[in-house]
């Protein structure tokens, strides 16, 4: 075997770099300095911001607009487990657009999921005490005139859809979703 020799890790050359380099970053104004306070400032901010999260129970709300109108889920209680929910999909008809063939179906676009799904509260169609969140047919009120819970909160759905949920904007965290943005002005 042929064994080259290791090349020596620190020589009188490499000795003398390390201490310019020292020598560099404790005297104000060299840009060494400069890069060593900026970066120590970043890390005290840091700090600071993982202090102020953990001070306020990490309450930072992911929020995110609707993508997708198409449909929404209108749920009776805040409970989710994987894309099952107690609750039923509310689609808003389906037409043809012009130019397609008559065999083409969109559905219309949902643009206000909160007044949908509380028109839904308001025709008994949901019951948090039912196992599927749904009233049987028998039960529902034609007159719309069903308490409404209050809060309902807006959140989206991994897939860009909205799903109402009965609670207040905490409930979107508690279930894994983000919290809907608000539409710019």
């Amino acid at each position: 075997m042929n064994e080259s020799p290791r090349p020596q890790r620190f020589n009188a050359e490499r000795s003398a770099a390390i201490a310019a380099l020292l020598a560099n970053v404790a005297q104000d104004g060299t840009p060494e300095n400069r890069h060593f306070q900026n970066t120590k400032g970043k890390r005290i901010l840091l700090a600071g911001i993982v202090v102020a999260l953990v001070a306020t129970g990490g309450a930072v709300v992911m929020q995110l607009p609707v993508t997708d109108k198409s449909s929404i889920d209108c749920f009776a209680r805040a409970e989710l487990h994987g894309n099952q929910f107690p609750g039923t999909t509310v689609v808003l008809g389906e037409g043809t657009q012009i130019g397609e063939p008559s065999t083409q179906r969109n559905p219309i676009p949902i643009e206000d999921a909160l007044a949908a799904c509380r028109h839904v509260w308001a025709q008994h169609v949901l019951d948090p005490d039912a196992p599927d969140g749904r009233t049987h047919p028998s039960r529902r009120d034609r007159s719309s005139s069903y308490p409404v819970p209050n809060p309902l909160t807006v959140c989206v759905l991994s897939d860009g859809r909205a799903a109402v949920i009965p609670g207040d904007e905490k409930v979107c965290d508690s279930l894994g979703l983000a919290l809907k943005t608000d539409p710019a002005p």
